[in-house]
């Protein structure tokens, strides 16, 4: 069975591929069929279209880190990771910070694991300040 540290360097590998622009390390991560829930929508993708997607946008990941990780295993061949990642990202020309709550569901298939779908919801300040 695999351990949290071993999920945890796949979401990794993910994040750095997307900051690379390395997008065949990316695809290779990625379930035959992919889901992804975000403040933008639900989306649903192959790897191709994955790609294709990647390099439609103008946003660009400079940096990240992890927080709060942790990884449940519902059953031997699933993997749920869920963390707290503070990313810096350009856009537009602009640089900007943001702080996500992730989850992404990992599946093993034919002995390697997979992401099969991926959650991103942005951190909420309360009007007090506190987070």
């Amino acid at each position: 069975m695999a351990t949290q540290d071993e999920i945890m360097a796949l979401e990794r590998k993910f994040w750095q591929s997307m900051m690379d622009m390395d997008l065949d390390t990316a695809v290779s991560l990625l379930d035959e069929q992919s889901t992804a829930a975000s403040a933008q929508g639900i989306h649903y993708f192959d790897p191709a279209e994955y790609k294709a997607m990647a390099l439609l946008g103008d946003a660009r990941i400079t940096s990240f880190a992890f927080f709060d990780e942790r990884v449940i295993f519902p059953v031997p061949d699933v993997a749920i990771a869920s963390y707290k990642a503070k990313q810096s990202f350009t856009m537009g020309g602009k640089s900007h910070e943001m702080v996500v709550y992730d989850t992404t569901t990992w599946i093993r298939k034919g002995g390697r694991w997979v992401a099969s779908a991926h959650t991103e919801s942005p951190e909420q300040k309360d009007p007090s300040g506190a987070t």
